[in-house]
């Protein structure tokens, strides 16, 4: 572990020696269209740094092949989609999709053109409609500006009089890959082959930038003379002097016989007379360049006396130092890139997780980051703002962002709530919230008297802690459009001295049932609401029956006494959470 933490030093300290700060085009908005899982139009608007969260096959990763398809380098321009991308490969149905930036992409058509401003790209993956090829599919690409008209450029065929023709400009998606670099880990990658691919694109990128300050000729190195003192050369000429040395001590009578076997050979091939003096006729082995050195170089981990090739690592250290150099290009290179990752959490211990999910948000700062995630770890409530919740109910994928809310009121107000326990509401389909721990424990325990599964329904209990607290929390539930309910004492022993405050609280958590919020709670506490229903003398002979000396363990048991009978209150939080949809 402790080399691990002297590498992420190591290409902390390289990324800030190269830091260079300018701005660099993000994506906005993305709308699509009868794209695999997506049926109806989904439109997504991103952030820096973007979750996507739902369930397993809801179309998260849909989301961000599409955009790789179009943005990434893997696909060929005239293969972007194929017939399988299809939305049930309905023949009646074309592929739509459009992608909007934060910032026009400037585009000189022609040198000396005039430059055209690119807000949006849309690619329709269409069949022709008429001549040889009707029936074939193709994708027809446009350039839009922000009102959705086709970018016009000036021709490069006008003359020298006053009437200036313009053109539709053909959308130079190529360019626009260049400048938008697109990173994508999917989970089906998460091989050793696929990562050191990734991880060579971005050393030898950054390896560059290294190699060009080498050829600098003011970049010099100290040389000790016989004399004693000291001259500054060139790095690069001292370089080529070793490399030269180098290549004499290699000339071994193996290498030369090796070397005149195939230039023999080559002569017979061609037909020529072989001639061991023939000057213009020769085998050369080029010596490796600067470039070709640091290019060459494995890159290891030492870590307690042992050099480790990255190769030979496990899964989650390789994908740290994926991400780690990631950072290191984020900070090195003019312009950014996208990162997409699916489940970054991935082989990744607690601390770990916490680790990386710190790196996406410090790869954030100057780029696009992403991500797919199923764990609590890597969302926090204070930037609920950036969650995506990608669901599908059979119908086709569908995506929703917070609305409704005072943004940055509610995110000052998480912004001191750590817990990645109450995180699960954004891996919820319905949310309970409850004032304390103990109410959370008495309903789980009924979950297993009753032979109830929870997890199964979709039902997350969040102990909130007081129920200001709670009021917040079902403000963020109904931003998501999340079936909620809240359950509380009205008289809690945590108002004791707060009776007032506690009764304007509680007039507004019955008042959220005007948002659909389901309300449950005790007409004063717990202990007496069992009082009532049961009676003093019933109620008295169940507590009896308990061993436990606390009194609010009690409680608790009784949940597991098959002959004390559910309560009313109890059974009516279990009929909500038991209920499919909203009524």
């Amino acid at each position: 572990m402790a080399g691990i933490i002297v590498f992420f030093i190591f290409i902390r300290l390289f990324a800030s020696f190269l830091l260079i700060c300018l701005q660099n085009m993000k994506i906005k908005k993305v709308r699509i269209s009868n794209y695999r899982s997506i049926r109806d139009t989904v439109e997504i608007e991103f952030s820096r740094l973007t979750a996507l969260i739902g369930p397993n096959n809801s179309g998260k990763s849909n989301i961000l092949w599409c955009i790789n398809k179009i943005l990434g380098q893997e696909t060929p321009l005239s293969e972007i989609f194929t017939e399988k991308d299809v939305y049930q490969q309905d023949p009646n149905r074309n592929i739509d999709v459009e992608i909007e930036f934060d910032e026009p992409f400037v585009f000189e058509p022609f040198e000396g053109g005039e430059p055209a401003c690119i807000d949006k790209i849309r690619c329709i993956y269409k069949r022709y409609e008429n001549g040889p090829l009707k029936g074939k599919r193709y994708v027809e690409k446009y350039c839009l500006t922000k009102d959705d008209r086709l970018v016009q450029v000036l021709s490069e065929k006008n003359g020298t009089g006053a009437t200036r023709l313009y053109n539709t400009l053909s959308c130079p998606l190529d360019k626009i890959r260049d400048k938008i670099p697109v990173v994508y880990i999917r989970t089906d990658r998460i091989t050793t082959q696929s990562r050191t691919d990734i991880r060579q694109t971005l050393l030898n990128s950054l390896l560059m930038e290294i190699n060009r300050d080498f050829l600098r000729k003011d970049n010099t190195i100290s040389m000790m003379n016989t004399d004693g003192t000291e001259t500054q050369i060139p790095r690069k000429q001292w370089f080529d002097q070793c490399i030269e040395e180098a290549m004499i001590t290699l000339r071994t009578e193996a290498f030369s016989r090796l070397k005149d076997t195939i230039r023999q050979s080559m002569f017979d091939y061609l037909g020529k007379e072989y001639d061991q003096d023939e000057a213009s006729w020769d085998i050369y082995f080029k010596p490796i360049t600067s470039l070709d050195f640091y290019q060459s170089m494995e890159m290891c981990l030492y870590e307690e006396d042992r050099i480790t090739p990255l190769r030979a690592l496990g899964e989650g250290v390789q994908n740290a130092i994926v991400l780690s150099i990631l950072n290191a290009y984020n900070q090195q290179k003019s312009q950014g890139f996208i990162l997409m990752v699916e489940e970054p959490e991935m082989y990744l211990y607690p601390s770990m997780k916490r680790n990386l999910y710190k790196a996406l948000r410090s790869i954030s700062e100057k780029n696009q980051v992403i991500y797919i995630t199923h764990s609590t770890n890597f969302v926090f409530l204070s930037d609920f703002d950036s969650v995506r919740m990608v669901s599908n109910d059979g119908g086709g994928t569908y995506v929703k962002a917070p609305e409704g809310v005072n943004v940055p009121q509610l995110k000052e107000t998480f912004r001191h709530i750590m817990s990645t326990e109450l995180n699960e509401i954004f891996f919820s389909k319905k949310v309970l919230l409850v004032e304390n721990e103990t109410q959370k424990k008495i309903l789980w325990d009924y979950q297993t008297r009753l032979e109830l599964d929870y997890d199964l329904l979709g039902v997350t209990i969040l102990n909130v802690g007081n129920k200001s607290d709670m009021l917040d929390f079902v403000e963020l539930a109904l931003a998501f459009d999340l079936e909620t309910a809240v359950a509380y004492e009205k008289r809690n022993s945590y108002y004791a001295d707060r009776r007032a405050e506690e009764e304007e609280l509680n007039t507004r958590l019955v008042a959220t049932m005007d948002k659909g919020v389901s309300v449950f709670y005790t007409t004063s506490n717990y202990a007496d609401t069992l009082r009532e229903e049961w009676g003093e003398d019933i109620f008295h002979s169940y507590l009896e029956k308990q061993s436990e000396k606390d009194i609010s363990r009690k409680f608790v048991s009784f949940a597991y006494d098959p002959d004390i009978p559910v309560p009313r209150l109890i059974m009516s939080i279990i009929d909500w959470i038991t209920k499919s949809g909203r009524s």
